[in-house]
């Protein structure tokens, strides 16, 4: 292990940023609004409603169709877990997530070696997973004091680090694979974070992220809305804690203007929730043979799954 990567600091979040009411002019007549800040895609200035969960509205790019939402987030919030994370089995990210990161270790990792950073790694059950294969040195980054404690006490992992990515002192080119689970559609502003992962991977190394298809999400969240309502505990598009909602053209483009090559999208077997149904799992498992398919058969201009995307340094 070498001691030098752990001396260092990361900057990121996970789970839910802390977001405050963006102050936006509205024109309901046109169902625009003025924008409060430029889109993170185009830089674009007009924006309109494309949904309205609860009191926050969800906004599209006119000009380039980014779907964000109308909040601003407080980019280093670390509240997500609370001051202490509870010590149960946390079965949704020990089992319901197992076999999508089984795939990517197979995938991916299986055979080769060399040192992979997992940004926001929660409590570190996917580095735990990685370190476990024992050809690879897996090293996590959290902004989470308490994820991290949990981490380092419940895993024994020594390779978490509690900060922020802009302060981190590792040097250029040191990892082999970074990855982002369901990080980066809680980050206002991603480019400073892409633009230091760049940084840290070796050249040709891999970047793997994973976020949510607005394409998929916000026709669910519409059918949700419609058929239930606005309801408390219901998941429509998590307005409040979503910043932005990708689509493949505007992860791509976020992807490029960073320097990364060869994107790619991939699929990973789906998150399923251990305490659900056997029909339940099993219509979800038929779900996502059916979407792997439709991608295969479109030639990856069809994808409603999950936004697996695989990138490069280099050529």
């Amino acid at each position: 292990m070498n001691n030098k990567l752990c001396a260092g600091h990361y900057s990121t979040a996970t789970g839910a940023d802390h977001l405050q009411p963006a102050k936006c002019d509205s024109r309901e007549a046109s169902n625009e609004r003025m924008p409060c800040r430029q889109c993170l895609i185009c830089g674009g200035l007009r924006h309109r409603v494309v949904f309205r969960e609860f009191d926050i509205d969800v906004l599209q790019c006119s000009e380039c169709h980014h779907v964000f939402s109308s909040f601003v987030t407080d980019p280093h919030y670390d509240g997500f877990w609370g001051a202490e994370v509870a010590d149960e089995e946390h079965s949704y990210w020990r089992k319901a997530r197992s076999r999508m990161y089984q795939e990517f270790q197979t995938k991916f990792l299986a055979s080769r070696s060399g040192r992979l950073l997992d940004m926001g790694s929660g409590l570190g059950f996917f580095v735990k997973s990685v370190a476990e294969l024992g050809n690879w040195e897996a090293y996590g980054c959290e902004i989470s004091p308490a994820a991290v404690r949990y981490a380092r006490e419940k895993h024994k992992l020594n390779n978490i680090i509690c900060s922020r990515l802009a302060d981190v002192e590792l040097p250029p080119r040191s990892f082999d694979v970074i990855t982002m689970w369901d990080v980066i559609d809680h980050i206002l502003d991603p480019d400073p974070l892409f633009q230091r992962c760049h940084t840290l991977l070796r050249d040709g190394g891999m970047f793997f992220l994973r976020t949510p298809n607005v394409t998929v999400q916000l026709l669910r969240a519409r059918i949700n809305k419609l058929a239930r309502g606005m309801r408390p505990n219901v998941n429509y598009l998590q307005a409040h804690e979503h910043a932005h909602h990708y689509s493949m053209s505007s992860i791509r483009k976020l992807l490029e203007r960073n320097e990364f090559t060869r994107i790619q999208f991939v699929h990973l077997q789906p998150v399923q929730d251990p305490d659900g149904t056997i029909l339940v799992r099993g219509a979800k498992s038929v779900g996502f043979q059916l979407v792997r398919a439709l991608a295969e058969f479109s030639k990856g201009h069809l994808n409603f799954d999950n936004l697996y995307v695989v990138a490069r340094k280099g050529p």
